[in-house]
């Protein structure tokens, strides 16, 4: 089964129905906030730095979007569609191989099993997630970047939360030419979970209902 990374509770959040405190884990691509020193920020060159603020302005124009996704996870292959609306909202839904949804909204983020009905709610502030969600994209401050890579075709950003290193280290994947949004992946606690984004479409209004739970699945 694909999964998304694992949330362990801190105690800091409500019990949630269907799982028990100690055996919390859902498949997400998040974690909650650990402490830990963030890294140096990158020593960034002249074109680096040109690269950067491309890349910020890119995504600060990306208000919404609707996309394919496939995963590769430590434990298989998924697959499934994702509906993004900055500021603040974002639906991922797994069809295969196993029906599951991630939904943000409200400041919160939900996680659902859909075969088993477990769920939990966590602060989108706990996570990775809101540095892609927030009104305004920022590449510095409270995010380091801590490496850029120039790829065939394409480039690579590594990015944490300078106050929340532990939560993760957020990778996005980008053509170059057009510059574009082409995947992400999620490094935590040893364990790499990458999406690639495909049919990228950031010109369709996106229903509001769309980023409500109650929404069936497509």
């Amino acid at each position: 089964m694909g999964k998304m990374l694992s949330f362990q509770d801190d105690g800091s959040e409500p019990p949630v129905a269907g799982l028990t405190r100690r055996g919390l884990s859902f498949l997400a691509l998040a974690a909650l906030a650990a402490c830990s020193v963030a890294p140096p920020p990158l020593v960034l060159s002249g074109d680096d730095r040109t690269a950067v603020a491309q890349i910020a302005a890119y995504l600060n124009g990306l208000q919404h979007f609707t996309a394919k996704f496939s995963q590769a996870g430590p434990d298989g292959y998924s697959e499934g569609y994702v509906w993004l609306q900055r500021p603040g909202k974002l639906r991922v839904e797994y069809v295969r191989p196993a029906p599951k949804l991630m939904l943000a909204n409200h400041g919160r983020l939900l996680l659902v099993d859909r075969t088993t009905q477990a769920t939990t709610s966590l602060r989108l502030s706990r996570t990775p997630l809101d540095i892609l969600l927030a009104p305004q994209i920022m590449l510095s401050g409270a995010v380091t970047v801590t490496a850029l890579e120039r790829l065939s075709g394409g480039l690579q950003l590594s990015l944490v939360k300078t106050d929340a290193p532990g939560q993760g280290t957020l990778i996005l994947r980008f053509t170059a030419d057009p510059l574009a949004l082409a995947g992400l992946t999620v490094i935590r606690d040893g364990q790499t979970t990458a999406f690639n984004l495909t049919d990228l479409n950031r010109d369709t209004l996106i229903d509001a209902a769309r980023f409500e739970f109650n929404t069936p699945a497509p």
